[in-house]
């Protein structure tokens, strides 16, 4: 048969497998050996293409679904209204004692409520005309707030926590946060507690409501008198909402698509580039840039099944509740002592699963030994994860 015989032949066998980097994309997962020595043979840039495309869609179902996992603390009332001085606002302090906004020992905002006594063994603060609130696991199920108290001779109080019902100060919850407070002499506690559970007492039994809460008190008591202060900020309602009910989530999965769609060039150029470099550096590969760019995408077909199992890992994984003005390093250790470790174990898996991949499409450019082929494989992926990573924090 002459050479052209053989060409006609050639581009009718194409003609009949037109969708054949298709195949590819997955028999590259099982079959890498095989895959990659067709895949050499005629290069085709559309399967990388496709897996990018298909990946999207992934990136977006699992950013929603890790989106109702992650719980966010909305505080109520928003801008540290109640412990800020009130110009015009409606609410108001009564204390035993004189009540001051202090401006130079505060939290958050610019103010903390302070009430100060000499010679007393109780002090207290209510917080009254804020409106109704409704304390149930459906409204405002949580309650928090900073407290520092002074006594001159360092003692410890029973400290109790008031939640007022309708209008009616004699109409009330209380709560025992002694153990919360009680080493925080002259420190800000930051205590946060559950409403409408069974700790709560109820003042006189059965009659308060915990859907009409229309007050907050916080009493200190010690068994001899000295002179005391009780200071108050931060203080708000709070109820944990789904990431995903956030008007601003939609913003977050658009950036989260093309920031995905970004690195994902980003690694399969540097890849490309750094797999260029180095079978040129080792061997005498003299080849296409373009073939080379081709092949080395289909390297990214695992990416399909990390992402479809990372999306499935989300489902099974326990929610995490995000405080209201949580710190980075705080939100670090939630996170990684609820997803850390199984995320890390799925993506480490990922990449030596590509390094793997990675190996095998060397190994079939270039007749290279085993060794030298890991070798560019492995510094290949990790090159191309570190210098992508570099870039999107620089610009993304």
């Amino acid at each position: 048969m002459t050479t052209e015989d053989v060409q006609p032949l050639e581009k009718e066998q194409e003609k009949k497998q037109p969708w054949q980097f298709v195949e590819w994309i997955f028999k590259v997962l099982y079959s890498p050996m095989k895959t990659f020595e067709e895949i050499v043979k005629k290069p085709d840039v559309k399967g990388p293409i496709l897996i990018l495309l298909i990946t999207l869609p992934i990136i977006l179902g699992g950013q929603y679904v890790s989106g109702t996992k992650f719980f966010l603390e909305s505080p109520t009332p928003e801008n540290d209204l109640w412990t800020e001085e009130p110009n015009s606002a409606s609410f108001s302090w009564s204390p035993k004692g004189n009540v001051t906004f202090d401006n130079s020992d505060y939290v958050v905002g610019n103010f903390s409520v302070s009430s100060s006594l000499i010679n007393s063994s109780l002090i207290w603060m209510r917080l009254t005309d804020i409106g109704s609130f409704n304390c149930s696991e459906e409204e405002c199920s949580h309650l928090s707030f900073r407290i520092k108290w002074m006594n001159e001779a360092n003692v410890t109080p029973n400290a109790i926590l008031q939640l007022f019902s309708l209008n009616d100060e004699s109409n009330r919850f209380e709560l025992d946060i002694g153990p919360l407070v009680a080493n925080s002499s002259d420190v800000w506690a930051n205590i946060t507690v559950s409403l409408a559970t069974d700790s709560w007492i109820e003042v006189p039994e059965d009659f308060p409501s915990w859907a009409n809460v229309t007050g907050i008190g916080f009493q200190l008591m010690w068994l001899s008198s000295a002179n005391l202060t009780v200071k108050i900020d931060d203080l708000f309602f709070g109820k944990y909402v789904p990431i995903s009910s956030l008007s601003t989530f939609g913003m977050q999965l658009a950036y989260s698509i093309m920031r995905s769609g970004v690195n994902f060039l980003l690694e399969w150029l540097i890849l490309s580039g750094v797999v260029l470099l180095a079978l040129k550096s080792f061997s005498d590969w003299n080849g296409f840039w373009k073939n080379l760019f081709s092949i080395v995408g289909y390297i990214y077909s695992t990416s399909i099944v990390y992402l479809v199992t990372l999306a499935m890992l989300f489902l099974v994984l326990p929610p995490i509740f995000l405080p209201y003005n949580i710190t980075y390093l705080e939100y670090l250790a939630l996170y990684q002592g609820s997803w850390g470790i199984p995320i890390y174990v799925l993506t480490l898996a990922f990449y030596g699963w590509a390094i793997i991949l990675c190996t095998v499409a060397c190994k079939r450019l270039h007749e290279l030994s085993w060794s030298k082929a890991f070798i560019i494989g492995f510094g290949s992926i990790v090159m191309s994860l570190l210098f992508s990573s570099i870039l999107l924090s620089l610009f993304l």
